[in-house]
């Protein structure tokens, strides 16, 4: 509602005669005028300047940030993965040790038992 108002205004005032006659003198002039063309070129590239540097920087640091992200997230996976890994690595290898502890005791035990058994059963 308040931008209807506003553009039908905007409307208005570029619509008026004046205004209009400026234009098209100023077009004119432009036309006719090549320093007046590079002297608003220049003017015009001086106020877009700040702007599209500012948004050329917005672009490269949310680039870097969310680069920066996935390399940290990356060291972050690793170090993890290689701790979760170790881990894995000491409980597998505990228990299969104690597992080859447990049989050769039970080889020692069987084989002095059948030592015994066959020392017993010459006597």
């Amino acid at each position: 509602m308040y931008y209807e108002k506003q553009a039908k205004q905007c409307q208005t005032f570029l619509h008026h005669p004046n205004i209009h006659k400026f234009i098209l003198r100023f077009k004119e002039q432009l036309a006719h005028n090549p320093f007046l063309q590079v002297a608003i070129f220049i003017a015009i590239a001086a106020l877009l300047a700040p702007i599209l540097l500012f948004i050329i920087f917005a672009i490269i640091s949310t680039t870097f940030v969310f680069i920066g992200f996935m390399i940290i997230q990356a060291t972050v996976l690793a170090i993890g993965a290689s701790i979760l890994s170790f881990v894995l690595f000491c409980i597998i290898s505990t228990i299969v040790i104690a597992g080859l502890f447990i049989l050769s005791v039970y080889y020692m035990i069987d084989y002095t038992n059948r030592a015994f058994n066959l020392l017993m059963s010459k006597t």
